[in-house]
């Protein structure tokens, strides 16, 4: 499968982000107001050039790369795995409904890959409902949703069509400069694919035909760091430096292993560990 970047596809969100506020402090790191959830603040960082956001973004895999990489090496699908649908009702902040926003598209990217066609429609509804919320209309307006209806049992057609929904929101972004939010967005979408991944791994015995896997969660590594630098911009926030605290804790274990062939299932679980409970934190709002 062609592997797609995130700046591509991930997400409607990346362009989430309407009316507009920014932190004047002396070093102009853009701060999110977790307690507005009425009028959103949109988030820049005036001291960041746009570029470099572009190219940051550019370089995170969309889940669909590691998700892959399960189906290929026949990993059973983990409904489970998966964000409640009902958590949406949770989301009523602006953190909240960006970084679910990413998670649910992981989720949407990990039926779609295991042709699971059957619970994609509450996934997209989610997606949708959350995109709308956060003033992103069109990248599942109804030509949009009639092209999901009309491949809805294609999983060749339903990719293409993940796709064109997201490069929407791509366009916007870069036009809008609204990149604050777009980097909750690529954190949970992100997180929710290793965390899918690791959990399902987990309940899968280490073999000859599947160790490359190993290889694969631990090569992650290089998306934590952009996804760290991304949203290192906004650390003045109390809640993006909490979520930097947890991700810097997933980056030291990732420092424990020396080398990809090293990787046990001992250090996966570790890692899952600090993931799950990461991911806790988000999907609970």
């Amino acid at each position: 499968m062609k592997i797609y970047s995130l700046s591509y596809c991930l997400f409607l969100v990346l362009a989430l982000f309407g009316s507009c506020n920014n932190d004047t402090n002396s070093n102009k790191e853009a701060i999110l107001n977790s307690d507005d959830s009425t009028a959103f603040l949109e988030v820049k960082s005036p001291s960041v050039p746009f570029g470099k956001y572009d190219m940051v973004i550019s370089d995170i895999p969309f889940p669909f790369e590691i998700l892959d990489n399960l189906y290929s090496k026949k990993i059973p699908f983990n409904e489970r795995a998966m964000n409640e649908i009902r958590n949406i009702s949770k989301y009523n902040q602006y953190y909240s409904k960006a970084l679910n926003l990413g998670v649910y598209g992981a989720d949407l990217a990990y039926a779609v890959t295991y042709e699971e066609f059957s619970k994609m429609g509450a996934y997209i509804k989610n997606t949708k409902r959350l995109a709308e919320e956060l003033n992103i209309p069109y990248a599942f307006d109804q030509s949009m949703m009639d092209k999901y209806s009309k491949y809805k049992d294609n999983k060749d057609s339903l990719t293409k069509i993940v796709y064109e929904s997201y490069n929407q929101v791509d366009k916007a972004l870069k036009g809008d400069e609204r990149v604050g939010m777009a980097a909750l967005v690529v954190t949970g979408s992100w997180l929710e694919g290793l965390y899918i991944s690791s959990k399902t791994f987990l309940k899968t015995p280490k073999t000859t035909e599947n160790s490359s896997l190993y290889k694969v969660i631990r090569t992650q590594k290089q998306s934590l760091v952009i996804v760290i630098k991304l949203l290192e911009e906004y650390k003045k926030d109390l809640f993006i430096s909490g979520v930097i605290a947890d991700l810097n804790g997933i980056t030291a274990d990732y420092n424990n292993i020396t080398s990809d062939s090293m990787m046990n299932e001992t250090q996966l679980l570790i890692i899952h560990s600090k993931i799950e409970t990461l991911r806790s934190k988000i999907i609970e709002g």
